[in-house]
Parts: C-alpha cells; structure tokens; sequence
C-alpha cells in the first residue's frame, strides 16, 4: 500500500517536472524567435507580416532607448513598421512611427495584394505607391498615373486636380 502511494506521488511529481520544463521551452523558444525577429532586417515584408507578435513593440523599444538600424521591424499598435532612415534611429517619445512627418523614418507594413485592378492595394498614408498599381480608398479604385510615384504617399486618392491617381471605379 505504501509503494503504491509513493509510486503515484513520483510519477505526479515527474508529470509536474515535465510540464514545467515545457513550458520553460515554450517561453525560451518565443524569447528567442523575438530576439531573431527583432535584430532580423532582411525579412521581407511578407515574412514580417506572418509573425507580427514576435517583434518588438514601440513603447518596449522607446523604453530600452537604444538606436534602431535601418530595416528593423517593429509594432506600433497593429501595425508594423519599417524602419527606413539610412543609419538608423534612436527613437524619441514625440516621434512614434503613426505620427505624422514620421514617414522618412518609419514605413508601415501592408499585407500583400497584387496591386492589380483585380487586388487593388488597401492605401494608407504613408506607403509607397507607384506608378502602375492599383489602390482602394473609400470604396474606389484608383490607378497610380504614370511618372505619379509618391514615395512615401501623404495624397489620398481622390481629391480633383491630383494628377497622380486616376479613378478606375
């Protein structure tokens, strides 16, 4: 009766052990998925946009102070951004990457659609839009006009007298 109280006591014990280094290796595994995310500039956009919980987040960033080199991805609420300012950024509590004037330095990253009249590109301000690709924006879809690129793209599509953006539908 004894050694059977003392086997069912190891064997709880052991499960408890198991359970614990588990999730000990979970923990270490996000730990270090984070810490690739965050140093990795070469990831591609589609990449970044698989993974976005693994990167680091602004006020996480802003509070370590330390210098972001270019190509760094990082979440800003929802959104990802790119750092693209050649040589970096050491990031300042006034200058987060949704503000505005910021686009010389962060760039968000939009989940991919062709840009085709097809898969028009959901605009938002702030993203590259170049001369050929389609864009929807309240409900339409706009051509960006030939010779129109905007790098980075602070015009909406629709106003009259942009030449940049041609109505399509």
């Amino acid at each position: 009766m004894i050694r059977h109280r003392q086997d069912s006591v190891q064997a709880l014990q052991e499960q408890e052990r198991l359970a614990a280094q588990k999730a000990r290796l979970a923990e270490q595994s996000v730990e270090a998925a984070r810490a690739f995310a965050a140093k990795a500039e070469t990831l591609s956009d589609g990449e970044a946009l698989a993974m976005p919980d693994l990167f680091p987040v602004w006020e996480d960033v802003l509070a370590a102070g330390e210098k972001l080199t270019e190509g760094t991805v990082l979440r800003d609420g929802e959104t990802l951004y790119r750092v693209v300012q050649a040589g970096g950024v050491v990031p300042q509590e006034n200058q987060p990457p949704h503000a505005e004037g910021m686009l010389a330095v962060y760039r968000p990253i939009e989940p991919s659609h062709a840009g085709t009249e097809d898969d028009p590109i959901p605009w938002e301000y702030g993203m590259d839009c170049h001369a050929g690709q389609y864009f929807s924006y309240e409900g339409h879809v706009y051509r960006v006009a030939e010779g129109g690129d905007m790098i980075p793209c602070v015009w909406a599509p629709g106003p009259a007298g942009l030449w940049q953006w041609e109505l399509v539908e």
